[in-house]
């Protein structure tokens, strides 16, 4: 019926739709979050929130009838490399472009800022790449804690 690429796409969209319909469940059920950078306020009407409650099923009804039609692989996903993929590079690489040399992109940064600034970012990309090395570190834990030898360093030639 349809070929293995086909399956695949298929099977990542709908992975995507319930991955989303689960998000719009845990926003339901915490509708106000006060954040240190941003706060979400609920706005929406209660008979919108509860249309979307009702809806939710189906939404998931129709995902299991066409995996179990199309026999769309299931996808085992890793807490660590969820983790680690929330924690990705572009984190790092952001904070990167943020500090008072890259700030001049948008105009003169008085020059008092740095000494505040910089050294605060630097922290925050550090503490970014601390966080995503934990994560792979749970994923792919080193040979000893697998029950393997680990293998000596390799020698250098001069």
């Amino acid at each position: 019926m349809l070929n293995n690429s086909q399956r695949v796409y298929l099977g990542i969209v709908l992975r995507l739709i319930e991955e989303k319909m689960r998000a719009i469940e845990a926003r339901l059920a915490r509708p106000e979050e006060p954040g240190l950078m941003f706060t979400i306020s609920n706005d929406m009407p209660p008979e919108a929130a509860r249309a979307l409650q009702q809806t939710i099923p189906a939404v998931y009804a129709l995902i299991v009838t066409l995996r179990d039609r199309f026999a769309l692989p299931l996808e085992t996903k890793q807490m660590s490399r969820e983790v680690a993929r929330g924690l990705s590079s572009q984190h790092w690489v952001a904070l990167q472009e943020s500090d008072s040399t890259a700030l001049g992109r948008y105009g003169a940064v008085d020059p008092s800022v740095a000494p505040d600034l910089d050294p605060q970012i630097e922290a925050l990309a550090g503490l970014m790449l601390e966080l995503e090395a934990i994560a792979m570190r749970q994923r792919d834990p080193p040979p000893a804690c697998r029950g393997e030898e680990e293998a000596p360093p390799p020698r250098r030639s001069a």
